[in-house]
């Protein structure tokens, strides 16, 4: 008898626990994260058609795959800084349609058989209500993992004129990273 009622007290505090329990809806990040996923995906597919087409990974950015008809028209792209004087190079960003993730495309200057993606999430208030998830999730996924990329999380910005990505940050929730893609 006292083991029945210890297991119907034992069945009732569990189900009061897990009733009560309060979890987080976390739909809103996961579909974002879904959503940077296939960003990811998708411009490394426009570079992998730029390269398969002629194109030259130390020229690559979003203007040039613009150019070359490969980037898709309702793509918004837009200028980060004036033409570099020395180099001719103009940086741009890019973002895709209903989405607030901001990306920057640049040669990789110290490896010519890679790029640099700049990802910035600080606009995304889904991905941003869990900065320190997001990026680091982000990172290791799809960068690392599915691009078998290396990532670098304290980059914050683009310098007109060293055409790199720079920064000291050392804040790993800014919703700043850049992914550093081998071909």
């Amino acid at each position: 008898m006292a083991y029945f009622i210890a297991s119907i007290i034992t069945v009732v505090s569990a189900m009061i626990i897990m009733l009560t329990r309060y979890e987080a809806d976390d739909s809103t990040i996961t579909a974002e994260l879904d959503s940077v996923k296939s960003m990811f995906t998708m411009i490394d597919g426009f570079v992998n058609t730029y390269v398969q087409s002629g194109g030259d990974l130390t020229t690559v950015n979003f203007e040039e795959l613009s150019n070359a008809g490969i980037l898709p028209t309702n793509m918004v792209i837009s200028p980060v800084s004036d033409t570099n004087v020395a180099t001719g190079q103009k940086a741009t960003t890019s973002t895709f349609p209903h989405n607030r993730v901001v990306w920057q495309l640049i040669p990789n200057k110290d490896d010519s058989s890679s790029y640099k993606l700049l990802v910035d999430m600080t606009e995304n208030s889904g991905l941003m209500s869990k900065a320190i998830f997001s990026e680091s999730f982000s990172g290791r996924e799809f960068c690392e993992k599915m691009l078998f990329g290396t990532k670098e999380l304290n980059r914050t910005s683009y310098d007109v004129t060293t055409e790199d990505f720079v920064g000291t940050s050392t804040n790993k929730s800014d919703g700043l990273f850049v992914c550093i893609v081998f071909k």
